[in-house]
């Protein structure tokens, strides 16, 4: 992979997650640039470093494992020292998943010990499960898997709420990567769950 082919991988990924009528996996990472314009990029130093630092499925995941922790997704940026850190958490998210969700749902617990209530807006409060997200205190990976068992994501537009909205449309942007490096076993996230929660 050279400058260039990280450069159009990165144009991908970044109109993934910003573009509500790209998708990467659709058009299978392609997008229109061309080198003539590549060359005269100023930022073009960092994506000729991160060709040389990663290979191809790496750097993907690099990027998305960023842009789903940082808003901020200029590519001088995400190769700074910090969101490197970040890409590390992220491995280990991913290789012990079961483990992350299964302490992500201990701290969803503390918090309210019945499952349905953590999902709902009341007296125009955010719902518990997302502002322990916003926190810091869930992985957005496990955000992903309960939307999964649970589909809760379609309540959460009905609130009209323009910062929920705008999560929920990130998360479901992040779901086909995350499903592409994570095999999802449904029953197994349940059962965590329901060792958990009551449903009253």
């Amino acid at each position: 992979m050279n400058g260039f082919d990280t450069y159009k991988t990165y144009l991908a990924i970044k109109q993934h997650f910003t573009n509500k009528n790209y998708d990467f996996f659709k058009y299978n990472g392609k997008v229109k640039a061309s080198p003539t314009s590549y060359e005269v990029r100023k930022d073009k130093y960092f994506f000729e470093k991160a060709s040389k630092k990663f290979k191809h499925e790496e750097f993907i995941d690099y990027i998305v494992a960023n842009i789903t922790r940082n808003s901020d997704s200029w590519i001088g940026n995400l190769m700074q020292e910090n969101n490197q850190v970040n890409y590390k958490k992220w491995q280990k998210v991913i290789e012990s998943m079961s483990y992350t969700f299964k302490e992500d749902v201990g701290v969803i617990n503390e918090y309210e010990e019945n499952f349905n209530n953590v999902f709902k807006m009341v007296d125009n409060k955010h719902p518990i499960l997302f502002r322990l997200y916003s926190r810091g205190k869930l992985s957005i990976e496990t955000m992903v898997i309960l939307d999964d068992l649970v589909n809760y994501s379609e309540g959460w537009y009905k609130y009209r709420d323009n910062i929920l909205n705008d999560f929920v449309d990130m998360m479901r942007k992040y779901k086909p990567f995350l499903h592409n490096r994570l095999q999802v076993d449904k029953k197994k996230y349940k059962r965590i769950v329901l060792e958990n929660f009551t449903y009253e």
